[in-house]
């Protein structure tokens, strides 16, 4: 009997102070001290360093059935789902046995991470857990790996395991998680298209489903007869409820309304404008006015300028200048003496120049007499 109980404290079923773990149907737990040598290894790994379901680091729980590590929160979220769907082990508190630990070996927090992403779910952070754990991707991810856990304990002798099971192809299980996807895309390709062939139909192509012209109602109407006489048949001309159709009444006095603003068009050559056309000044003759009288006004200013050069030329310096030529200089009005006072004789006084006042008088008459030789 002491050697049967040394025995199991071995196996780890039986503690020092007696009490007994669980270990599951059939299955013996390992001593805790290979138990806590093997985790100090897979907590040694990056990726396991944080918890699977959020940000939390250093996670001391785990989810057997997915192989991941959880923090103490996320645990009790998983207990809530049920043991159905996720199991959860305490890294410390609990006794483990070796197909649980290869669970977690062959598992790991990166080879969940990395095939849950792959099948669209890239915020493991976020959504419902319940949601993440219940889809397609997570009951092919725990089959899987659930097949590779029965094949190491097949290795060891510990179950005795189908031929299947228990074969070790040396792929990881992400290798085998992908042959498995593309077999089961083959499946459904080839079930939906015995399914397009059963109704007749090919996968993927389209069935017309227009009617012709001819076959709808008053199609009749549509069909055009041969003559009976064999001819190209004549022309028929119109009835006068088909040709009012194509007749349009005109407008009213050929007015055409825009913006409440009425105006006259031409009708047939004849019209339009009226007495209104007169009214608008007429382009042409404007230029030739505004020409006309740009020109008189530069005449003008010529004009000024000359009579002012002819006025500077003739007193420089006090004297006059030079005779003009080919100018006719009128006789200058006689300009009247006083008469010489019956006193005794004086000197006779010296011819002072004309006055300014003459000088003016004699040049606009020079003036005037030259433009009118022109």
């Amino acid at each position: 009997v002491i050697v049967e109980a040394t025995t199991m404290s071995t196996s780890g079923n039986i503690k020092d102070d007696g009490t007994v773990t669980a270990a599951g149907r059939g299955g013996v737990c390992i001593p805790s001290k290979d138990k806590n040598a093997q985790f100090r290894k897979l907590k040694a790994i990056q990726d396991n360093q944080t918890c699977f379901d959020c940000p939390a680091t250093r996670p001391t729980w785990a989810s057997v059935t997915y192989g991941v590590l959880l923090c103490l929160d996320c645990s009790a979220t998983h207990r809530s789902m049920g043991v159905h769907l996720t199991f959860v082990r305490s890294l410390d508190l609990d006794e483990w046995t070796q197909s649980q630990i290869d669970a977690m070996r062959l598992g790991g927090n990166r080879n969940a991470r990395s095939y849950f992403r792959k099948h669209g779910y890239t915020d493991l952070y976020g959504g419902k857990p319940d949601k993440k754990y219940k889809s397609k991707a997570a009951v092919s991810y725990r089959a899987e790996l659930a097949k590779m856990v029965t094949a190491e304990a097949a290795k060891r002798g510990e179950i005795v395991a189908s031929k299947e099971e228990a074969t070790e192809n040396g792929k990881s299980l992400l290798d085998n998680l992908d042959a498995i996807d593309q077999k089961n895309e083959q499946e459904e390709a080839k079930a939906k298209l015995e399914a397009a062939k059963k109704k007749g139909t090919s996968a993927g192509v389209l069935q017309p489903k227009a009617k012709l012209a001819s076959s709808m109602s008053g199609a009749s109407k549509l069909l055009v007869t041969k003559p009976a006489n064999g001819g190209l048949g004549t022309l028929r001309k119109p009835t006068s409820s088909s040709s009012g159709l194509l007749k349009k009444k005109p407008s009213t006095a050929g007015k055409l309304r825009i913006n409440k603003l009425s105006m006259k068009l031409p009708v047939n050559g004849v019209g339009g404008g009226g007495d209104d056309d007169d009214k608008f000044e007429d382009i042409e003759q404007t230029q030739q006015n505004a020409k006309k009288a740009e020109e008189e006004a530069k005449q003008k200013a010529e004009d000024t300028a000359m009579a002012k050069k002819l006025e500077e030329e003739m007193y420089i310096n006090g004297t006059p200048a030079a005779p003009v030529t080919n100018v006719v200089e009128p006789p200058a009005a006689p300009v009247p003496t006083p008469a010489p006072k019956e006193t005794a004789p004086k000197a006779p006084k010296v011819a002072l120049p004309p006055s300014k006042e003459e000088n003016i008088a004699k040049l606009k008459s020079m003036t005037s007499d030259f433009w009118s030789q022109m």
